[in-house]
C-alpha cells in the first residue's frame, strides 16, 4: 500500500523529527537529543548509531532480533515482539517507560520501515511526554515523511482513541 504524502520539506514543522544522514541507517530522524526514530540498521548502520552517541536500541519487529547486526557495537539492545496489526496500550507503556530509563539514552527505536510501529510510539511519545495534542501528534505520523501506511487504521485508532492521562499514571507507576 502507498505511504502517506509528506508535507514538502519548506512547509515541514520546526518541532517535527529531523531527518539525519548516516550509513546504514534508514529513514533516521532525530525526535529529540536523546531520541532517535529509523527503520531497520544494517551492520554498518548500527555502528553509525553508535557514531552519534546512541546506546540503546529499542527494536519493534515481531520474530526478529538485532544481536547478529549489532554484534561488534557497544550498544544496548532491547527486543519487544510487536505486531502492527495488534499494537497494545501496554505495548505503548513499555516502550514509554524504558525511554524514561535517562540513564540508558540516547535511545534509538525502530522497526522495519520505521513508519508504523515506531511511528506510533513516537506519536504516542508527544502526547504523553511532550504534551502534543492528538491532532499535531497524528498530523507528524502521517505526514512526516517517514512513510506511513494507511492500511494500518488501528494505529490511527490507537492514538486518537488514548487516554493520554491514563497512560502518563501508568508510565509514572513502577
Amino acid at each position: 500500500p502507498a505511504a502517506e504524502p509528506a508535507v514538502s520539506t519548506a512547509a515541514r514543522p520546526s518541532a517535527w523529527a529531523a531527518p539525519v544522514s548516516a550509513a546504514g541507517a534508514p529513514n533516521l530522524h532525530r525526535v529529540t537529543p536523546f531520541l532517535y526514530r529509523s527503520a531497520q540498521p544494517t551492520k554498518a548502520g548500527f555502528k553509525s548509531l553508535e557514531g552519534l552517541g546512541v546506546r540503546t536500541v529499542i527494536d519493534l519487529r515481531a520474530y526478529h532480533s538485532d544481536r547478529r547486526r549489532a554484534a561488534g557495537t557497544s550498544l544496548r539492545l532491547v527486543d519487544l515482539d510487536i505486531k502492527t496489526w495488534k499494537v497494545a496500550e501496554s505495548d505503548v507503556v513499555a516502550v514509554l517507560k524504558r525511554l524514561r530509563r535517562r540513564e540508558e539514552g540516547p535511545f534509538l527505536v525502530h522497526c522495519q520501515h520505521g513508519a508504523d510501529r515506531t511511528g506510533v510510539m513516537m506519536a504516542m511519545y508527544r502526547m504523553v511526554e511532550q504534551g502534543w495534542s492528538k491532532e499535531e501528534a497524528l498530523r507528524e505520523m502521517r505526514e512526516g515523511g517517514y512513510g506511513f501506511h494507511p492500511v494500518w487504521k488501528n494505529i490511527v485508532k490507537l492514538v486518537e482513541g488514548a487516554d493520554v492521562d491514563g497512560l502518563r499514571r501508568k508510565v509514572d507507576a513502577e
